[in-house]
């Protein structure tokens, strides 16, 4: 390290060691590596920190999905939006890690138990196949790694094992998807070696164990430190870091699944045996690697130009040449390293800044470009502009260099393409093709200390349409017995294109069905137009599921009307204990009750004034003040108060939170459309206010229930009996106990996400719980209460 220090100082480079040493390190390594992985938080960072860190590799973390179909530990958004905040960590966790972050852009549905009904919901095994296979002919990776099995554990998890499997020799073969072989930097190709990670089981023997928890001399931290500190970034996932290293023990142990030919066998390294240079195709690039070995920390800044200077010039000459994907991929890598080599050690920055960071096609924007080598006089400088096909860059204005200038700055005018792929807004981009990434970019060449090096810079900006039109609610609900009055939807439009705008709002509905338009005019570019529209269905409309279409000339939003009727009970006085969701209040609204967000201090004073609290899901996670407090709810309970608790997992939970104690499992039903037994069909709950029948039960989305509970004790009447086919029926996910004179519901069912959809049944069920105390006294008198029916266990 005072070696290090030493050159610094020699080199009047004012670098941060760690990323100079960094940059050296990646020009001194040519392999690719590639953990796949089905969502964000599944990537093995530790191992991809360990290949990037110390030994230069360039890795991949390529995910199949963005993760949206989980739950979200900090806020209310769910499905797309959650899918745009997990993007935005995962990415974040990539920066930390140093790799690069691809997606496939697959759907996650939530969990799945089998590879089967991932395929099926994925669109098929053949479409999965089809992305990862152009992953691997575009980023070519020497070797695939990956986190997961074809056997175990989540059904998208064996999915991508499978799919990595398959993909292996998929995409070294030309019939395979050809149509991806006609798009620039796609080729054929055959990783070396794919591995499965497997966590030290007792029936496999490692052929590879990395010492992540070894610290990197020069970081002054381990990789697993680094990998924790990535992993922190999931925060929808509630991610800790800290349970890593108990963990891994400190060591990530990977089984060699395929190779392309025989290796020598080297027990701590993915790359053992692999001599990339054994390719016959690559001869003519040997020089340039001659060349790069020369690079090392001690070198004077005129040599470390002298041989960049040589391989900017070499890359450009070969790449015009018949060379070999292989040989690409070498040069593509040695030029972005070098670039970054030099950036380092010329203190160099470079900005392209256009005057329009939304913009929409055929849209000329001006931009500024910005050298800077504050250290060194800039003697020459061209820049070549990088775009797809069908967008342009105008030359408009330069500014040369004056003999002795540092900065050089220049004016373009960017020209959008036509038929430019939208990448705003990203609930709707994220789902994009993955062939559609365009790049746009300037390279420019300069000259300082008398050799001629290069630079390439990417502008931030988004592609729009020319309008964006969001309507609220996006889902909601007509009352079949108050149609004549309507609903009001509100709406947003806002213009993004560089012009005035003008034109009218109307609605697409069913036959039958009426509403108002309306004209809007707006401006300027990002100026909006806000109103409201009514919108009502026929008098003699049927029950069931509507699409509304709101649109203007360029731009549409799609709303979701379910009609139905419902038997709401308005002497409901309701508290609710909020978690991260807002649902239950929105239902409340929805249903007309009065409802009090309950706060800490609430909690600490009389609850006798609600008829029923309901605790959202995962409280007890997120609220210390209702574990602190949780002896009073029960004691509301005792007292004649009803309280209704929503699915908590198993590491947020105590048995003695219940009154009668229970384990929280980690068992599910995920096949939302898994057959529901209605246990007590005659009790209070599936009668009053509302009569549930098997029609309720229809129409879920994403799955029936999580973390049922488990060593129930006989004090709970079992409501429900659901499975997962070939599973045994699970009878805990709807439990009810009298305790004094007041009663306690604990359901694990996923009913917030049906109150989400305005799902007729989970409404039914969601007034029917709440408003429970109002009709079991009078269920009792007539034989149908708890009393006579508590300690039953019917399967």
């Amino acid at each position: 390290m005072l070696a290090w220090c030493a050159l610094l100082a020699a080199t009047a480079v004012a670098q941060d060691a760690g990323d100079l040493y960094q940059a050296f390190l990646d020009l001194a390594n040519d392999g690719v590596a590639m953990n796949i992985a089905a969502h964000p938080d599944d990537e093995d960072g530790a191992t991809l920190a360990y290949y990037r860190m110390k030994y230069g590799v360039r890795t991949y973390s390529v995910l199949f999905t963005r993760g949206e179909g989980g739950q979200n530990e900090i806020g209310p958004e769910l499905y797309e939006e959650l899918g745009v905040l997990r993007t935005a960590e995962t990415e974040a966790a990539g920066r930390i890690l140093g790799t690069r972050v691809r997606f496939l852009n697959l759907f996650d549905f939530g969990y799945s138990k089998t590879a089967t009904e991932t395929f099926r919901k994925w669109g098929g095994a053949q479409e999965v196949l089809r992305r990862l296979v152009f992953a691997i002919r575009k980023y070519k990776p020497d070797v695939l790694f990956t986190n997961h099995n074809t056997v175990g554990g989540h059904g998208h998890h064996q999915a991508v094992a499978i799919t990595a499997i398959a993909a292996f020799d998929a995409a070294a073969d030309s019939t395979m998807f050809p149509e991806q072989l006609r798009l620039p930097g796609v080729s054929l190709w055959q990783p070396r070696k794919l591995y499965f990670r497997i966590f030290g089981r007792d029936d496999q023997q490692p052929d590879v164990v990395h010492r992540i928890g070894d610290t990197n001399a020069v970081l002054g931290c381990s990789y697993l430190d680094i990998a924790a500190e990535a992993i922190g970034m999931h925060r929808t996932q509630g991610m800790d870091g800290g349970r890593l290293r108990a963990f891994t023990q400190g060591k990530s142990l990977y089984k060699l699944v395929r190779s392309n030919s025989s290796y020598e066998r080297d027990s701590t390294s993915f790359f053992g045996g692999i001599d990339l240079w054994s390719d016959a195709s690559l001869e003519p690039l040997m020089p340039l690697r001659e060349r790069l070995a020369l690079l090392h920390p001690h070198l004077a800044l005129d040599s470390l130009l002298e041989v960049a200077s040589y391989v900017f010039g070499e890359i450009e000459r070969l790449s015009n040449t018949n060379v070999s994907p292989a040989g690409q991929r070498m040069l593509d890598q040695w030029g972005e390293e070098m670039e970054h080599l030099v950036r380092l050690a010329l203190t160099a920055s470079t900005s392209w800044t256009l005057s329009d960071t939304l913009v929409v096609p055929n849209q000329r924007v001006p931009s500024t470009f910005i050298l800077t080598v504050p250290n060194h006089p800039i003697a020459w400088f061209k820049a070549v502009p990088i775009v797809p096909q069908g967008w342009a860059i105008n030359d408009v204005a330069a500014e040369l260099p004056a003999p002795s200038s540092r900065v050089v700055r220049r004016t373009f005018e960017l020209i959008v393409g036509d038929g430019a792929t939208f990448t705003y807004p990203k609930i709707v981009a994220q789902y994009n093709p993955i062939e559609a990434e365009a790049v746009v970019a300037m390279r420019v060449w300069f000259t300082v200390r008398g050799r001629t090096v290069r630079l390439t810079v990417t502008p931030t900006f988004d592609v729009a349409p020319y309008q964006l039109l969001s309507v609220t609610p996006h889902i909601t609900r007509f009352a079949r017995s108050d149609v004549e009055n309507g609903k009001r939807f509100s709406y947003t439009l806002t213009n993004l294109a560089p012009r005035k705008t003008a034109g009218r709002i109307v609605v697409q509905m069913p036959k039958g069905w009426l509403s108002e338009t309306a004209t809007f005019v707006i401006p300027n570019e990002g100026g909006t137009d806000t109103g409201s529209l009514l919108v009502r269905p026929p008098s003699d409309v049927s029950a069931g599921e509507y699409q509304l279409r709101f649109k203007s000339e360029y731009a549409w939003s799609d709303v979701k009307a379910r009609v139905f009727d419902l038997a709401v009970d308005k002497r409901v006085r309701l508290g609710i204990i909020k978690s991260f969701d807002n649902t239950l209040e929105e239902a409340a609204r929805e249903l007309g009750w009065e409802y009090r967000l309950l706060t800490s201090q609430d909690l600490e004073r009389s609850l006798s004034s609600y008829t029923t609290i309901v605790i959202d899901i995962r409280t007890y996670f997120v609220r210390e003040d209702v574990r602190k407090n949780n002896a009073r709810l029960l004691e509301y309970v005792r007292q004649g108060g009803n309280l209704v608790v929503m699915y908590q997992k198993d590491q947020d939970w105590k048995p003695e939170y219940a009154p009668f104690p229970f384990h929280v499992g980690r068992k599910r039903i995920t096949l939302e459309e898994a057959p529901v037994k209605v246990l007590l069909p005659d009790h209070p709950l599936f009668t009053s206010p509302n009569r549930i029948t098997e029609e309720d039960w229809r129409g879920w989305v994403q799955e029936r229930g999580v973390y049922f509970p488990e060593a129930v004790s006989e004090e709970y009447v079992r409501l429900l009996s659901c499975n997962d086919p070939d599973e045994p029926p699970l009878t805990t996910g709807y439990l009810l106990a009298h305790v004094g004179k007041g009663s306690y519901i604990y359901t694990s069912y996923v009913w917030y996400r049906q109150l989400k959809e305005f799902h007729p049944g989970a409404y039914k069920c969601f007034v029917n719980m709440l408003s429970y105390p109002l009709y079991r006294a009078e269920a009792t008198r007539h034989g149908n209460g708890a009393g006579g029916i508590k300690g039953k266990r019917p399967e």
